[in-house]
């Protein structure tokens, strides 16, 4: 690049900030108007004294108007203060190549939102989403298309030109050929982490991409190694799918279902960052606690359950609940579910005897079968069974008038003289003592309590023997003993929460939001099967990016729904797996590190990013790895290293040592209850962790005691791939064999 292609270049930057200052002050204008003019129109309407309904109905709906033109106009304002700083970032020259037309190359500009110059009309600046700015990230130079609703556009690319423009100033811009180059990469992930995501609009790599503007599949399961990008390439997808859509759905039609409210808050930044309104978000156990607001049961949460099965208890009874996990984690016990389901919703009534009122039958047995099995057969169990008791009810009342008539006559023909309106109320009263023991019966016969059928689930002569058979596990009288006893005590322990609200679910009906449109489910690998049926009735109308790395999955223990199961259960018609492989988060040597943990050594390709070894620091005395903390953070500290990450097993071992070194380092213990993500210093337990990321992890008592079983190996992992630039791992006693087994060049021994 020349000097006078560079000073071009500025030229352009300056054309660009003049004409978005410009469109800035008019729309602040705009702004002050038309809230004005609204508030105006309020004060008309809180004022209004008239009678004519007329007036009123049009006043309102000049306040609505006017409601709806000033957030527009706010909107556009807003999208324009977070342009003037970085207008844009990138840059393509495009040749058209179309058959009888003179080629022309256009110059196409790229940064978050579209700038039109306002008296040209002139395209300065393509939204990063716009169909044409999708080259910048598919293609190098030469050959290019793109597919826009007049069709595929075919032509070369003949230059391809990044920038850096920080607070209106060019820092840097250069010529790229294929890819985002590089050294944007390197300067990006070498930087500090913050507090927060950022967007990663201006290096989005081609295969990210492609999951990005995906318009042909229903169901999106983008699986991938930690730091390759999964959550940013979702968020932006919510923002593309944003864009496509804007006459569809707003933010309100799209849902995330995150990890745990630290999570959420810390992806909190990336769409307002794209110019977007932040999406709601839930975690399953926001469900769970909406599911279980009207039951007299304390259901186990996520983190209580986890610090009990992390206390590596030897127990016997520890470990009959590991064998109740796995097996109502697994495919086995889903099928028994769906057969004592399918049993209910066909069988229930077969045995139900004739309702008979003073010797007439009202009811007959092929009335149940007719009602619960053909003509409610649409609705959920219990609401058959509430149809059909509201319609014996209509069937009763000929002889409750009956009875009263005859008790009220009998009262008359009396000695005792009682006045009438004593009397209807004494007839009322005995006919309704009478027919108590049938309205009894019709009680008992329509009612069924989900959470007493499910006990009954594990009672001594279950249903779900006869399912099962001989495919029960070694511990289950033991297992079905200790359920009943959670559930007897009040408690619903963890691993009985997803079956229990499925089987509530459809026997009651799911609280369904046909609202939602998209869903984004991150960390899926942590999702059993009953967990995806459960949002598949909770979210019909949906469509679905499911984003995750079996390689992180935290529970020892659980049964987790593979991606190819979930798109079998999520039946969309249209699906596709996508395979990201490169990881962006840390450098090679952590990265490496990292990779080899894992059984197989799965291959992710990092990006060259040099740093240090990470350390395995050998503690001889417990008592003084607090001491040993201090110095290492310290040291992190004064590298420039802001967001440190001390991350223990449990969240009891997090509390003794952050007991231990409050005093000495200004940190902050991350517990469940935390909803914002703390800049600086934290200390927390592994399952909070997950999705963060920090520029230095100490892993806390990497020990034999602590990672061991197999099933823990994963918990390392997934706590080792938090960092970015620097990793140590302190141990007493033996070092976990996850870590013995390891080539001694991966790591620096101290």
């Amino acid at each position: 690049m020349n000097d006078q292609e560079r000073q071009a270049e500025l030229r352009r930057l300056d054309l660009t900030l003049e004409e978005i200052e410009k469109q800035l002050l008019s729309s602040d204008q705009d702004c002050s108007a038309q809230e004005a003019e609204l508030k105006t129109s309020l004060q008309s309407y809180w004022d209004y004294g008239g009678s004519n309904t007329v007036d009123e109905a049009q006043l309102v709906e000049t306040v609505d108007r006017q409601r709806a033109l000033t957030s527009v106009t706010h909107n556009a304002a807003q999208r324009l203060r977070k342009m003037i700083n970085s207008p844009y970032f990138g840059r393509i020259d495009f040749v058209e190549e179309t058959p009888g037309y003179q080629e022309q190359t256009e110059q196409i500009y790229i940064g978050i939102a579209t700038l039109t110059h306002t008296e040209t009309e002139e395209f300065l600046v393509y939204d990063w989403r716009a169909p044409v700015s999708g080259m910048f990230y598919d293609f190098g130079l030469g050959k290019a298309w793109y597919d826009c609703p007049a069709g595929i556009i075919n032509g070369s690319i003949t230059l391809k030109r990044q920038y850096k423009i920080v607070n209106r100033h060019m820092e840097y811009m250069f010529n790229a050929d294929w890819k985002i180059d590089d050294e944007v990469l390197q300067e990006i992930l070498g930087k500090s982490a913050d507090d927060k995501m950022h967007t990663i609009v201006n290096s989005i790599q081609r295969e990210q991409n492609q999951i990005i503007r995906d318009e042909t599949h229903r169901a999106l399961f983008v699986e991938g190694p930690a730091g390759s990008g999964k959550t940013s390439v979702a968020l932006h997808r919510i923002a593309f799918l944003l864009y496509r859509d804007r006459d569809k759905i707003t933010a309100k039609n799209v849902l995330i279902l995150s990890p745990n409210h630290l999570f959420s808050d810390y992806v909190s930044n990336v769409l307002p960052e794209l110019g977007e309104e932040n999406v709601p978000q839930m975690t399953f156990q926001d469900y769970v606690t909406q599911s279980s607001a009207n039951l007299s049961l304390q259901f186990e949460t996520r983190s209580a359950h986890l610090e009990q099965i992390f206390a590596n208890s030897h127990e016997e009874s520890a470990q009959i609940r590991a064998a109740g996990i796995r097996f109502k984690s697994s495919g086995t016990f889903d099928q028994a579910l769906q057969e004592y389901l399918s049993w209910l919703q066909t069988s229930l009534v077969n045995d139900y005897p004739d309702i008979e009122v003073q010797g007439e039958i009202i009811f007959t047995k092929n009335d149940w079968k007719h009602y619960f099995l053909e003509s409610y057969s649409s609705m959920p169990v219990t609401l058959r069974l509430g149809k059909i008791r509201e319609l014996l009810q209509i069937r009763m009342r000929p002889f409750i008038h009956a009875l009263r008539n005859e008790k009220e006559a009998a009262l008359i023909a009396g000695d005792e003289e009682v006045n009438e309106k004593v009397i209807k109320a004494l007839a009322r009263i005995q006919a309704k003592q009478q027919l108590q023991p049938i309205f009894d019966k019709i009680d008992r016969l329509t009612s069924l309590n989900p959470l007493e059928e499910y006990r009954r689930f594990y009672s001594k002569n279950s249903r779900l023997i006869h399912y099962l058979g001989n495919k029960l596990p070694a511990k289950w009288h033991a297992i079905r003993k200790q359920s009943l006893s959670f559930i007897n005590q009040g408690i619903l322990p963890y691993e009985d929460i997803p079956p229990f609200l499925y089987f509530q679910g459809t026997l009651q009906g799911f609280a369904a939001r046909p609202d939602i449109r998209h869903l984004i489910i991150d960390e899926a690998q942590d999702y059993t099967a009953l967990q995806y049926k459960i949002m598949v009735n909770l979210f019909p109308n949906s469509s679905w990016t499911v984003v995750g790395d079996p390689e992180q999955r935290l529970h020892p223990f659980l049964h987790t729904a593979t991606f190819k199961s979930a798109s079998t259960i999520i039946n969309a018609d249209k699906f596709y797996m996508f395979r990201l492989t490169r990881s962006y988060r840390s450098t090679k040597q952590i990265q490496e590190f990292c990779q080899a943990l894992l059984p197989h050594k799965a291959k992710a390709d990092p990006i060259n990013r040099p740093g240090p070894l990470p350390v395995v620091h050998f503690v001889k005395d417990r008592d003084g790895l607090p001491e040993l903390i201090v110095t290492v953070v310290r040291q992190h500290s004064k590298e420039g290293w802001n967001s440190i990450g001390i991350i223990c097993k449990s969240n009891s071992e997090a509390e003794l040592l952050f007991a231990a070194l409050k005093d000495q380092l200004k940190l902050h213990l991350v517990t469940n209850e935390d909803d914002h993500f703390h800049r600086g210093i934290v200390i927390m337990p592994s399952y909070l962790a997950k999705g963060l990321e920090f520029d230095a992890v100490l892993v806390i008592n990497a020990d034999e005691a602590n990672y061991n079983h197999s099933e823990e190996r994963h918990i390392l992992y997934t706590i080792c791939t938090r960092a970015l630039h620097r990793l140590t791992l302190f141990y007493s006693g033996t070092v976990s064999p996850f870590i013995e087994q390891l080539d001694k060049d991966l790591y620096k021994s101290l």
